[in-house]
């Protein structure tokens, strides 16, 4: 039989499950949908951490699971968002067919841990807990921890209100595409790419698909990939759009580092998430202006994987330290 950890990151528009052997050699992946408790029901979260924790297992036959980890969106401080969390993958994992691959005597409320997305994320990308995380995916947030145990947060107030996130980026490229069309009746590069995108014929088609909720937060926010096509084509208002953003998620980062002290070794600063991982202007207007202006960030990591925090924290809880702090 052979002892496995499981790591989760849910996200909100992505649930991704690792499973790993206390080696932290990953040996099974699965994905579902949301795990975002601000953004989903309860029985969309299950489904979506039902579907990912299957498929990871799935191929494994042979295992027992000592311990799991989920860095999940949403959650911040609050103790009753984790808590229900914990409870739904409990009431996964309590169960038949999963049930019997649990180690004897495994506890949920000793061999579950349920943290903020951004602790998964900064260990994976700093390799401890002592750092700055900027994750800008469906929302965005800013978040660094030190050794000694100084946290600070400046942002993570949710997709309808965080700067520099992919939703902001997809609300201003339909704002700059109706703008366009009213002042100069214009379907602009960004505009044609758009309603592509949607299989929409003409910008005032935007209205109806926006208010009637065919378009989900999350198709919002994947218009940020759209945004960056359009910007690579040359249309210069999309551009404009990634600055803005850019310079917005920026000075969340430096709000944050102005509120730390990370001591003369200074920090990783890692970023993550969809829009920073994938989109090159925003991440190369942060990285310019981090590197020039905030001496107390010594190196920029860019983390693909999250999840493998959240195994590294699920092997530190199975008596495998792997990180400090």
């Amino acid at each position: 039989m052979r002892r496995c950890v499981l790591g989760i990151d849910g996200g909100g528009t992505k649930t991704v499950c690792a499973l790993a052997d206390t080696d932290g050699r990953i040996i099974g992946r699965g994905s579902g949908g949301t795990a975002n408790p601000n953004m989903a029901a309860t029985s969309e979260i299950k489904a979506s951490l039902h579907k990912a924790i299957q498929e990871a297992i799935q191929d494994n036959p042979e295992i027992q699971i000592e311990t799991v980890c989920a860095g999940i969106a949403g959650v911040g401080v609050s103790e009753e968002k984790r808590a229900a969390v914990g409870k739904i993958i409990w009431q996964i994992l309590g169960v038949p067919p999963f049930c019997h691959k649990l180690s004897k005597g495994f506890m949920p409320s000793l061999h579950i841990e349920v943290v903020s997305d951004v602790i998964i994320t900064l260990v994976a990308g700093a390799r401890m807990r002592h750092g700055m995380v900027a994750i800008s995916g469906t929302g965005a947030v800013v978040y660094g921890e030190t050794l000694d145990g100084q946290k600070v947060k400046v942002g993570g107030w949710g997709y309808l209100l965080d700067a520099g996130s992919g939703y902001e980026i997809g609300r201003m490229a339909l704002q700059e595409i109706l703008r366009a069309y009213d002042v100069h009746k214009e379907t602009t590069i960004l505009a044609r790419l758009v309603l592509h995108e949607w299989c929409l014929h003409a910008p005032r088609d935007l209205i109806n698909h926006v208010y009637r909720q065919t378009a989900r937060t999350a198709d919002i926010a994947n218009l940020a990939k759209v945004v960056n096509q359009a910007a690579g084509a040359g249309d210069d208002s999309a551009r404009d759009i990634l600055k803005k953003a850019a310079n917005g998620l920026y000075s969340c980062i430096s709000g944050a580092v102005m509120q730390i002290d990370f001591g003369k070794e200074g920090a990783t600063l890692v970023l993550s998430g969809g829009v920073l991982a994938n989109i090159e202007i925003v991440r190369e207007i942060i990285t310019e202006r981090v590197l020039k202006e905030l001496p107390a960030i010594s190196s920029i990591h860019v983390c693909n994987e999250p999840v493998k925090g959240a195994v590294a924290l699920a092997l530190k809880k199975a008596g495998n330290d792997v990180i400090r702090n």
